[in-house]
């Protein structure tokens, strides 16, 4: 058990091993930002010239030194740039490495880099990989790797294997004090907990006078619980630590925490930059000094100088006085301006308090004024509307540093059952999210994408949990053959395990599926004993509801009937394929069960948005599509439209074709809108063709009748209003000359109807999307 105490004084004798300790610099994140892109710079330039004021012997960082896997040229020229400036020199490192570097570094790596002789380093740096720059792809190397060969940083902590995981210390001493240096670069949170369970981690101590060294352990990984097995509980290291540096938590708690039941301390400093605007990074940053005498150390926190401002505060709306439910949108735009305007001033203050508390030695990097990161929280629960962030945030465009997102609103919060049980009450449901808010791309996770894809999938090798971890890590870490090399471990996989079950025997086609099942069912279960497919936790609460919610477009829900009852159609007769699907939230309606909604949608008079009353006769049957072998007459289901919002959100591919029953000849389908032919229910009311007058449908192998002359319906009020349909037409028919007599020559008219009607001349003017010019 441990028997170290935190010293009260600090010794200051040749004895003492001073150590600055700092993790999570997240170098290069958002480096594309004109205003933001060089905080972690600033950030981590500022780490540096404390630790040369400061004399330490050596800095420690605790994981996530880049945002990116692999980080741009910029930031990687920035930072060997940095590392090159503060590290390098002709002062002599006072500590002594005692241990073996076969065992402590990469292979690449002979020796601690203050020891090589071609490298004159002055300010050694240990450092472990985090959850963003952890080794992947070809050769399963990371950024640490590049700078470790270089020279720069001492690079341990990385392991070999997860399923048993031996970890052993950096032995390194000064004067007195011996330092056993334990690191543990991240691993899947879920993969760490199974094996830490199972007590299959071995903490390797030294051989000799193990109660004279004092262990430091440093690891990256979730401390806070967001699930039952997605954290590393503290009870699950080994009592004869000294002191935990945790990394990967962004809020800074420097100060030490006694864990009474392991007997060890536990310190967080948490990140030099706000990578998420979340409360827990509007705390003041912060990095750590730590002295090591002995068994004893003393811990004092520095507070960093070049961090841009950050203020959050939560507003319900219910509970203002000068709001109510009727308010209308300018009074809501008003009061959160003028909150914006005090937290403005709040953050200035703020700011100002943290140049006068850190060191002199330190030039303010980000000016006296720097533009500060505003967050607003805004629970609209209630009755209250929204409007849109980004309109609100071209208010303060000039003023602060995240014009885009400085409100954020949320509903009631709904807690979950494993909230229920840990007592965490920030957990957000999909319920919070409000329907106009938009979810932010970065908060959407390519493993439930690629879950929701692959489950109805009927793969006999592949594994679709490894598949998932292929394309998330093609996607998060740049790993252009992740998902070659995924297919390939397959495939690979399977052939040893069929030759080993019986070399020498011939494998019928039976015993052939059974290899291939058993080989597939032994991947998956290590799939998900490795933790592939699970959802990594986010960080900030607003970024998990947003990530939660629904995924929304802009059709009703009459139009996403709609649209789902005239692709049913499409189908049953065989003759149309639909390019695009209106919204992938939809797709669990395409079972059988759909049925009963869509006769209640077709029964209940329900006009999709956009349709106006009116009456429309029953379109005549093609000749290619009348049956044939029967004399019965084919039925078909009534179909509404879709509304032209809900249609303007299908993405079109190329132009699809149809091929006719009996018939060689092809319909060519307009590109610009799909027309079906369908019956129509008298229970809803179609719409009358625009300019009907100006257009003709042509059947195959027969001339298209004149349409009848319908009233022409009142305009739209934007530019997308009131434009023609597209018609059917036989390719034969659209490819003949232009001496075609009128009754035979589809004539598609695209054009804007402001156009049109504003020309009741004979010379009309047709817009750029007409096909063909009336003659």
């Amino acid at each position: 058990m441990s028997t170290a105490a935190v010293a009260r004084n600090s010794t200051g004798d040749s004895s003492t091993l001073n150590i600055l300790v700092a993790t999570d610099n997240h170098l290069g994140f958002m480096e594309r930002d004109p205003v933001r892109g060089d905080d972690s710079f600033h950030a981590f330039d500022e780490i540096l010239q404390l630790a040369r004021a400061q004399k330490v012997d050596m800095i420690l960082l605790g994981g996530d030194l880049f945002h990116e896997n692999k980080p741009t040229r910029r930031t990687m020229h920035r930072a060997m740039s940095l590392l090159r400036t503060h590290c390098m020199g002709d002062t002599p490192v006072s500590i002594e490495y005692l241990s073996d570097p076969q065992v402590d570094f990469p292979p690449e790596t002979l020796q601690v880099n203050y020891e090589d002789p071609n490298v004159n380093i002055a300010l050694p740096i240990f450092s472990i990989h985090g959850n963003h720059d952890d080794p992947s792809g070809d050769g399963n190397l990371s950024a640490m790797d590049m700078l470790a060969v270089s020279g720069l940083v001492n690079y341990f902590g990385r392991q070999a294997e997860v399923e048993h995981i031996s970890v052993s210390p950096v032995l390194l001493r000064k004067g007195q004090t011996h330092l056993a240096l334990y690191g543990l670069g991240n691993v899947r949170d879920e993969r760490l907990h199974r094996t830490m369970a199972r007590k299959r981690l071995v903490m390797c101590q030294p051989s000799e006078d193990t109660d004279r060294w004092f262990n430091l352990m440093v690891l990256h990984q979730n401390r806070v619980p967001h699930g039952p097995k997605n954290h590393i509980p503290e009870h699950f290291l080994s009592d004869f630590l000294d002191l935990v540096v945790w990394g990967h938590e962004h809020q800074c708690q420097v100060d030490p925490e006694y864990n009474h039941q392991r007997s060890f301390y536990v310190t967080q400093p948490g990140s030099s930059v706000a990578t998420a605007l979340s409360s827990g990074e509007s705390v003041p940053k912060h990095v750590a000094m730590l002295r090591v005498n002995g068994r004893t150390f003393k811990l004092d926190k520095i507070r960093l100088k070049n961090v841009r401002p950050f203020v959050i505060e939560d507003v319900v709306l219910a509970q203002i006085a000068e709001l109510s439910p009727q308010s209308t949108e300018d009074e809501v735009i008003d009061f959160l301006r003028r909150k914006v305007e005090m937290l403005i001033d709040v953050a200035q203050q703020k700011y100002d308090q943290q140049v006068h508390d850190a060191s002199d030695s330190i030039e303010p990097a980000l000016g006296l004024q720097p533009k500060p990161l505003v967050r607003v929280r805004v629970e609209y629960s209630g009755g209250f509307e929204t409007f849109h962030p980004q309109r609100f945030g071209l208010l303060f465009v000039d003023r602060v540093a995240n014009p885009r997102d400085i409100v954020y609103f949320y509903r009631k919060q709904h807690s979950s059952r494993f909230a229920a049980e840990t007592s965490n009450s920030n957990v957000v449901t999909q319920e919070t999210v409000g329907s106009s808010v938009p979810a932010p791309m970065d908060a959407v996770h390519v493993e439930s994408l690629i879950g929701e894809f692959l489950d109805d999938a009927n793969m006999q090798m592949l594994v679709d949990l490894e598949l998932a971890e292929a394309v998330r890590q093609f996607v998060h870490k740049g790993d252009n053959d992740a998902i070659v090399q995924s297919l390939k471990a397959s495939v690979d996989t399977t052939q040893k395990r069929i030759l080993s079950s019986n070399p020498n025997a011939v494998v019928d086609e039976d015993s052939l599926g059974t290899h291939i099942a058993t080989a597939r069912e032994q991947r998956r279960q290590r799939a998900i004993e490795s933790g592939h497919g699970q959802v990594d936790s986010a960080r900030d609460d607003a970024m998990v509801a947003v990530t939660l919610a629904p995924r929304r477009t802009a059709m009703n829900v009459a139009d996403r009937q709609a649209v789902l009852a005239f692709e049913k159609a499409a189908a049953k007769k065989k003759s149309v394929s639909v390019a695009a699907r209106s919204d992938s939230s939809d797709s669990d309606s395409n079972s059988d069960d759909d049925g009963e909604e869509d006769n209640e949608f077709r029964n209940a008079s329900i006009k999709p948005k956009g349709r106006l009353a009116g009456t429309r006769k029953k379109p005549q049957l093609p000749l290619d599509l009348a049956p044939s072998s029967s004399g019965k007459k084919r039925e078909f289901s009534a179909i509404s439209r879709p509304s032209r919002n809900a249609r303007s959100t299908l993405q079109h591919t190329a132009p699809p074709s149809v091929i006719s029953r009996g018939s060689s000849e092809q319909l060519d389908i307009d590109d610009d809108e799909t027309e079906e032919e369908e019956s129509i229910d008298s229970s809803i009311p179609p719409t009358p063709l625009p300019n009907a007058n100006k257009k003709r449908r042509t059947l195959t192998g027969t001339a298209a009748p004149i349409a009848a002359a319908v009233p022409k319906p009142p305009r739209g009020r934007g530019r997308g209003r009131g434009r023609g349909r597209g018609s059917k037409s036989a390719s034969t028919a659209s490819q003949r000359s232009n001496t075609t007599s009128s009754s035979q020559m589809p004539l598609v008219n695209i054009g804007d109807d402001e156009e049109d009607d504003g020309d009741e001349s004979g010379n009309r003017r047709f817009g750029r999307f007409s096909l063909r010019k009336k003659r």
